[in-house]
């Protein structure tokens, strides 16, 4: 089981591609169902393409929520270490794509 002090978990759900400049992951969350604790080396992008709510946990123990349509683009910087929630009432996916250096 990961935590906040050994975040070694998967940030998605199945790696879908890689090769020596990207990796793509599939992150699919049913209600209520969370991430393993993690932390993003690369700098990275994630894609929506099954609308929801999202709650992301911080190992400062601070959190935010967003609710995320389909189609939303978000670039996010390396070294974050997180978690994420579905709050939601609906299935929640995306696709993180990290971009190694």
């Amino acid at each position: 089981m990961t935590s906040p002090q050994d975040p070694s978990g998967d940030m998605g759900t199945k790696v879908l591609f890689e090769n020596d400049r990207v990796k793509l992951w599939d992150l699919s969350l049913a209600p209520g169902q969370r991430s393993q604790w993690h932390h993003h080396h690369n700098w990275y992008v994630t894609v929506v393409y099954s609308p929801g709510q999202l709650r992301v946990d911080f190992v400062d123990g601070t959190n935010e929520v967003d609710d995320l349509g389909p189609g939303a683009v978000h670039y996010r910087d390396k070294d974050s270490v997180h978690r994420v929630v579905n709050v939601g009432e609906s299935h929640y996916a995306n696709i993180i794509m990290e971009l190694k250096e």
